[in-house]
């Protein structure tokens, strides 16, 4: 993983938990130093193991996923989300700051707090897309000074996912949807909690990206295990809820089953090599086979 510009042995794990039943229904680990591009992916994931029970669902998670680039993303290809925009967090002490100011795609203009209307001075390229640029040229404005430090006037960019961004941000405003996307905390933290703290397990055991994926994938599964035997216990038989469980279990077993499966073949391949090198005796520990119930 790169920070800054250092290059560390490190890796960003993620993970998507169901709120009722609290297993993990997708799961995932990178290189990255932060969670841009893993919204999408991750939704799509879930959806691949848990089939038809997920594509009405709303997944919440927190600003790290709230790039505009991924929100777009996100609507383009139908996910309901509920994410803070992470571009241009609005400060309360900053009444003219950029997101303040409103785009309205009908009309292809932005409008400032005070009601004015900006001039669309033209487009740059940036990434890859196109930018728009807008600027501000009331002079007689009584707030100029605490709204432009450019002599100019105010520059205001607006990028392909403006839109949405905008929107985000407003139903974010509901008192409802912010309730409803607080529970976030609650239902995805105690999972890395349990890991980190109950567990003891901070630092991963094995090196390269393929090693971590089959690791973490493993850890992900026990905590689903971990669910369905406190049911059980407790019950003392498969009941309803039970059932439920079993049947996300079973829609994301075989997948992530074939998937780990992979993945240890892949990383013991590399195991082996790097001890045959080291001794001509065998190593001693053993591959592992996953067998699909």
């Amino acid at each position: 993983m790169k920070i800054g510009d250092t290059n560390r042995y490190a890796y960003n794990a993620q993970a998507v938990a169901d709120e009722q039943e609290g297993v993990i229904v997708a799961c995932e680990a990178t290189r990255q130093e932060n969670d841009k591009g893993q919204l999408a992916p991750l939704i799509q994931q879930a959806r691949e193991n848990l089939g038809v029970a997920a594509p009405d669902t709303v997944t919440l998670a927190d600003t790290g996923y709230g790039a505009g680039a991924d929100l777009q993303t996100a609507a383009d290809q139908g996910l309901h989300v509920l994410v803070p925009p992470v571009e241009g967090a609005p400060a309360k002490d900053k009444p003219y700051a950029a997101q303040h100011f409103h785009y309205e795609p009908l009309t292809h203009s932005v409008t400032c707090p005070q009601g004015r209307t900006l001039d669309h001075e033209g487009h740059t390229t940036e990434d890859g897309l196109r930018v728009e640029r807008f600027r501000c040229h009331h002079h007689d404005c009584p707030v100029c000074a605490q709204c432009a430090g450019d002599p100019k006037g105010r520059k205001i960019e607006v990028r392909p996912h403006t839109v949405v961004v905008q929107a985000m941000r407003q139903r974010l405003e509901d008192p409802t949807i912010r309730a409803q996307w607080r529970k976030r905390g609650t239902i995805i933290e105690p999972r890395f909690g349990q890991i980190k703290q109950h567990d003891g397990f901070r630092r991963w055991t094995v090196r390269g990206l393929e090693g971590v994926k089959t690791q973490w994938s493993l850890l992900c599964a026990t905590l689903n295990l971990r669910v369905l035997y406190g049911r059980w216990r407790a019950t003392g038989r498969p009941d309803r809820a039970n059932l439920m469980i079993l049947a996300i279990w079973l829609a994301n077993g075989p997948k992530m089953a074939v998937q780990v499966t992979a993945r240890i073949q892949r990383w013991w391949q590399k195991v082996s090599g790097v001890a045959s090198v080291l001794s001509n005796s065998r190593p001693t520990c053993l591959p592992i086979t996953l067998t699909q119930m």
